[in-house]
């Protein structure tokens, strides 16, 4: 066989298994978005009709007599709290770990990766006593606060990955130019990481979004409480109730769907350059 031909029999079988890939991975948001608009005798008929008789709005009109969108507000402000607040607390630590010698810079590093070791229900008690000692139950800043243990860590890791692969020479060249080091670092360094502050701010949203456990225990009142826990309410012991369910979940996916493809070029090239730089 001919090398042409071979080359040309390889990419043809590279493009049939990456399509059979995609197929697969979209195939449960597709069926999601299908099952939304259907009736209930479409959702539990045998045996299965993949495409709805007639498309219907119930399930959406359902959702929304419930609040539906108190809940996606609340889930909007916390995931930009946590995204926010999350680089701020992680930018000049990671920074730090990446420009400067000092003692203990080995042990306290591995401390602040230690701590991604343990699981979220360790902190759960004492994290809700905590809060309650301070006033922050069923708060917006008290739920932001018990996140970031979760994601600052992880976030200081990969943000110091990307400021080591920017050459020091950089920030020499703008102090001499007569800028201070934190000037040289937001005109400098800023710029040059941020696609690195992009996939870290994107992985602290998505966190917050998805995170049940700590929302339903710490929120209290339905004014303050996320989407997951409106999720929660269609899951029962003896029943499920789908069509609510699936038609809550579509509308919870649009958020971090609209955010990764704003934000898509930076989080790619965040992933491979981080992904490579020690």
């Amino acid at each position: 066989m001919k090398r042409s031909l071979r080359r040309k029999y390889t990419k043809l079988f590279v493009y049939f298994l990456l399509s059979a890939l995609s197929i697969i991975i979209a195939f449960p948001f597709v069926w999601l978005t299908i099952t939304a608009f259907k009736s209930y005798p479409d959702i539990y008929a045998y045996p299965i009709k993949y495409l709805p008789t007639e498309a219907t709005l119930e399930h959406f009109d359902k959702i929304s007599s419930m609040q539906f969108g108190v809940y996606f507000r609340n889930s909007i402000i916390v995931g930009f709290g946590t995204m926010i607040l999350s680089i701020l607390i992680a930018l000049f630590p990671a920074y730090a770990f990446s420009r400067y010698r000092f003692r203990g810079k080995g042990a306290l590093l591995i401390t602040v990766l230690f701590l991604q070791m343990f699981p979220q229900v360790v902190f759960l008690v004492p994290m809700f006593k905590f809060l309650g000692a301070v006033g922050w139950l069923d708060t917006y800043w008290g739920i932001i606060f018990s996140y970031l243990p979760f994601t600052t860590p992880i976030s200081i890791v990969f943000l110091r990955s990307f400021f080591i692969g920017v050459p020091k020479s950089l920030e020499e060249a703008a102090m001499i130019d007569g800028c201070s080091r934190m000037k040289a670092f937001i005109k400098v360094i800023f710029p040059v990481t941020l696609p690195g502050i992009a996939a870290v701010g994107i992985y602290a949203f998505l966190f917050s979004w998805q995170e049940l456990m700590y929302s339903m225990s710490i929120l209290l009142s339905k004014d303050r409480q996320t989407v997951p826990v409106f999720l929660s309410l269609f899951i029962g012991q003896y029943q499920t109730r789908w069509g609510p369910l699936f038609a809550g979940s579509v509308l919870s996916t649009l958020p971090p769907l609209i955010i990764f493809m704003i934000l898509q070029r930076y989080f790619i090239s965040g992933l491979v350059s981080g992904a490579v730089k020690e």
